[in-house]
């Protein structure tokens, strides 16, 4: 259940979020939904890898997060410990809504910063404040902006990234299978990478659009970002240390 409303420095100035970990199940999830705008910093800290939806063949792309069902090995006691955080968790309950045009429906939409006030982490007692005492913009909020213009940007983008990836049929399954000290085996399958090989043997006009189109840097990005799951194979044995 939620109850999305226009956020104004008026209704909800004395509101405010809490972030840690123990106020909201939505940061406890092994994999998220991420956009191709944030590719570039994502890289850095987490496995990413394509996703074809098993009922509408959608490509997506994720950030590994955790080995099982419901695990963020990304997230401790005091919050996230990784450098970034994918878009669509760091924007907390707030999401963008459209302002349609009174004169020219066609036009382009305004887009409104809308927050749940159902979600269980909004309240007046504890967290971070949304806007300062004299209806300035929080830092926080300035957070939360940066994660939505992301979001709105890679859906446009996305499309474009996806298109050519299958275009020049790029995408290669995988199956990761991971061993670790206190289980037999993880595997990873249905998800999909990009073919070294075939990238390599593209011709000089697709290679070309891929860059005019700022995409083969992406791939490469996702390419590298394979060596991540190491990382996640560390974290996961401490954790299971200190079990």
């Amino acid at each position: 259940m939620s109850k999305t409303t226009v956020l104004n420095n008026v209704d909800h100035k004395n509101l405010k979020v809490d972030t840690r970990p123990q106020s909201s199940k939505t940061q406890t999830v092994n994999r998220s939904l991420v956009h191709s705008t944030e590719i570039s910093e994502l890289h850095k800290e987490f496995p990413l890898v394509f996703y074809k939806h098993p009922d509408t063949g959608q490509t997506q792309l994720h950030a590994i997060l955790g080995l099982e069902k419901d695990e963020n090995l990304f997230i401790g006691n005091k919050g996230w410990t990784s450098r970034f955080v994918p878009a669509l968790l760091a924007r907390g309950p707030f999401s963008l809504g459209y302002k349609k045009n009174a004169v020219d429906d066609s036009a382009q939409s305004e887009p409104l910063i809308c927050i749940d006030l159902l979600d269980p982490r909004v309240n007046t007692e504890q967290g971070e404040d949304i806007f300062l005492q004299f209806g300035g913009e929080a830092p926080y909020l300035n957070y939360v902006k940066k994660a939505l213009q992301t979001i709105e940007q890679g859906l446009q983008f996305d499309k474009t990234l996806y298109t050519l990836v299958d275009d020049m049929d790029l995408l290669e399954p995988v199956s990761i299978q991971i061993k670790l000290s206190n289980i037999d085996e993880v595997n990873f399958s249905h998800y999909y990478t990009i073919n070294q090989q075939k990238l390599a043997q593209l011709d000089s006009e697709n290679l070309s659009k891929l860059h005019q189109y700022g995409v083969l840097s992406l791939l490469f990005f996702v390419l590298s970002s394979m060596g991540n799951f190491q990382q996640l194979i560390a974290l996961k044995n401490a954790k299971s240390a200190m079990c």
